[in-house]
């Protein structure tokens, strides 16, 4: 790009430090000055040297290149009816509180922002977590829900070492490979 604008580094450099009244003594700054002058990037004043109209396009064409994009959508990210299965998701947990005293179904607000990070880290389908929440949520049943994740839970945790994880993705994948839950233990106790 700089090469088809015809500058050098170092004369962007001094454009822009030009720009921000910023001090650069390790350019050379004479033949860096006259060739932006000719090339109408900078324009001689009385007290010095000033950017020009053409100059500050330049200087924000190239910080436009390290800008961070603007974030995706809800709608981007999850897709046009995203509320109506994010509360799917949520009504596949039971309603009330978990034998450890959390409620299993956490609020809209809070499992949007965790769809969020799971969309932007997951390249799963609505229908694949909503089947891998229903596997979760029956091999939970059986057992009074003890143990179980809340809906948050489920959908990503932290560490402490600040790491987030995602069972849901696990359960995800093992449906994708074809993973059914055959228990193999007895339910009755047998004397």
């Amino acid at each position: 790009m700089m090469m088809k604008d015809k500058i050098t580094p170092n004369q962007l450099m001094l454009l822009c430090s030009l720009k921000n009244k910023i001090s650069i003594p390790q350019i050379n700054l004479k033949k860096d000055l006259d060739d932006l002058t000719e090339k109408k990037y900078i324009e001689r004043i009385e007290k010095g040297v000033k950017t020009t109209d053409l100059g500050n396009l330049l200087i924000t064409k190239y910080d436009n290149i390290f800008i961070k994009a603007k974030k995706k959508t809800n709608i981007q990210l999850m897709g046009k009816d995203f509320n109506k299965k994010l509360n799917e998701y949520r009504m596949l947990f039971p309603s009330g509180k978990l034998p450890s005293g959390k409620p299993a179904r956490v609020n809209v607000k809070t499992l949007e922002n965790g769809f969020r990070w799971f969309f932007e880290n997951y390249d799963h389908t609505w229908e694949d977590i909503l089947k891998a929440t229903a596997q979760y949520v029956n091999e939970y049943e059986d057992k009074q829900y003890m143990y179980m994740k809340t809906s948050q839970y489920f959908l990503s945790k932290e560490d402490k070492s600040k790491i987030k994880t995602s069972e849901l993705a696990d359960y995800c994948d093992m449906l994708k490979e074809g993973f059914e839950n055959k228990e193999s233990y007895f339910k009755e106790r047998i004397v």
